[in-house]
């Protein structure tokens, strides 16, 4: 390296591209340790399970019911799972697509925004500022992943506490019913007949 080489002066868009570029890992920090707070797997599973107990306990909810053996009390509950299912799948295939498409344009903003570049510093800043666009690009089809999957968790987590009431109600409508049943009537009882008492005889009159 020469002296004139080290002592050329940096580019004001290769500075502002490197500035661009520290701003973003500050505030990505950020946003990744709160992404992380907020995936609480384990929390929400000990959170599911204290919803089960709790239906099963507090609400008159039985596992031997026989509603768990009858179509017809569990078919709006499969249908609703089915459609949640179903909503999810489109929304995670909407979610691949936007990171195919993301992928595919990467190319062409690098070529787009080199174009016009007259210096290696130029072309340096401008390869920085394309790749920039495209991190962040990415990083909005993860938050919006993230939500996506946010989104299904409460589906399901809503799905499982309607089921839970809705057999617990059931439950309770049938125990209720036979509370309110009137006792069965008694078989009648037959009379007693009364126990005879002992009678003395009468004492018999002695001669003289």
């Amino acid at each position: 390296m020469d002296a004139v080489t080290s002592n050329a002066p940096i580019d004001p868009k290769l500075s502002e591209a490197i500035r661009h570029w520290n701003d973003y890992a500050n505030e990505s920090g950020q946003n990744v340790r709160v992404l992380f707070e907020a995936m609480t797997p384990v929390k929400d599973s000990l959170q599911i399970a204290q919803q089960i107990m709790d239906s099963v306990q507090h609400r008159g909810w039985a596992p031997g019911s026989t509603h768990w053996m009858k179509p017809a009390a569990l078919f709006s509950a499969y249908q609703e799972l089915t459609e949640i299912q179903l909503a999810a799948q489109e929304r995670e295939n909407d979610c691949c697509i936007r990171f195919l498409t993301t992928t595919l344009g990467s190319g062409k903003q690098v070529a787009e925004a080199m174009q016009g570049a007259s210096t290696p510093q130029q072309v340096l800043a401008s390869c920085m500022e394309a790749s920039l666009n495209i991190v962040r690009q990415y990083q909005a089809d993860i938050s919006e992943q993230a939500e996506t999957f946010s989104q299904i968790q409460s589906a399901y987590r809503a799905w499982l506490q309607r089921t839970l009431d809705s057999l617990s109600s059931r439950q309770a409508e049938e125990t209720a019913a036979s509370a309110s049943l009137p006792p069965a009537a008694s078989e009648p009882s037959l009379p007693v007949p009364a126990t005879p008492t002992a009678q003395s005889e009468p004492e018999k009159d002695s001669g003289v």
